[in-house]
C-alpha cells in the first residue's frame, strides 16, 4: 500500500453496531502502513470532565487504527502539549470508504493514565450489548481484544508519539458549536 493518504485530512465516523452514527471528526493523516494508520484530529467539543480525565476543546488526539486489531488507541496531549492519558476503543476494525475511516464502537473502552494507571469504562454497556445485539462470536473478539489491550498498557507497550506543535497546529479543529460565539 503507498502513503496516497499521508498529509491528507478526512473524516473519521463512529458507528454503532447496527452501523448507525454516533458523531464524526475530521483528521489528518500522519502515517499509513497496510497494518493501521496514524491520525491527528483535535478536541472540538467544550470542556467535558469524565471524571478520569477533562477533555477541552483543542486537545490533540492521536489516533491509531489498526486494520487487523478490534481496538483503537487515542493518545491524548493538551493544547499545549501536556500528556493526558491514552483512550482506547474496542471496536470493529476500521474500514475505508469513499477517502474517509469508518469503525463500529462496541462500547468498552479503556482509559490509561500517563503514570499506567488504567480503567476499563463502560463494562455496563457492554453487558447489555453484549446479551441484546452482539453475535457471539463478535463478543468474544471484543472480549480478547480488551484482554490484548490490557497486556499492552500492563507491559507498557502502548503505541506513543512525542507531542510536536506542528503537528498539533495542523490538526483540523472542527468549527465552535452553533451555540458558541467564535473564538468562545
Amino acid at each position: 500500500m503507498s502513503n496516497t493518504l499521508v498529509g491528507r485530512t478526512l473524516y473519521v465516523h463512529k458507528l454503532r453496531y447496527d452501523r448507525s452514527p454516533v458523531f464524526r471528526w475530521q483528521a489528518r493523516v500522519l502515517e499509513q502502513t497496510p497494518e493501521h494508520l496514524l491520525l491527528a484530529g483535535r478536541f472540538g467539543a467544550p470542556r467535558r470532565d469524565l471524571g478520569y480525565v477533562v477533555l477541552e476543546r483543542g486537545d490533540l488526539f492521536l489516533e491509531w487504527y489498526y486494520f487487523d486489531r478490534w481496538y483503537n488507541i487515542f493518545q491524548v496531549y493538551s493544547a499545549q502539549g501536556a500528556p493526558k492519558g491514552w483512550y482506547c476503543n474496542i471496536g470493529l476494525p476500521p474500514e475505508q470508504a469513499d477517502g474517509d475511516l469508518y469503525y463500529v464502537d462496541l462500547a468498552l473502552d479503556v482509559f490509561v493514565h500517563p503514570n499506567g494507571r488504567y480503567l476499563v469504562l463502560d463494562e455496563d454497556e457492554f453487558a447489555t450489548l453484549k446479551a441484546h445485539a452482539l453475535r457471539p462470536e463478535d463478543a468474544a473478539r471484543a472480549e480478547a481484544a480488551l484482554a490484548e489491550l490490557c497486556a499492552l498498557v500492563e507491559s507498557g507497550r502502548l503505541p506513543t508519539r512525542p507531542f510536536d506543535p506542528a503537528e498539533a497546529a495542523s490538526a483540523p479543529l472542527p468549527p465552535p458549536p452553533a451555540s458558541q460565539p467564535a473564538g468562545g
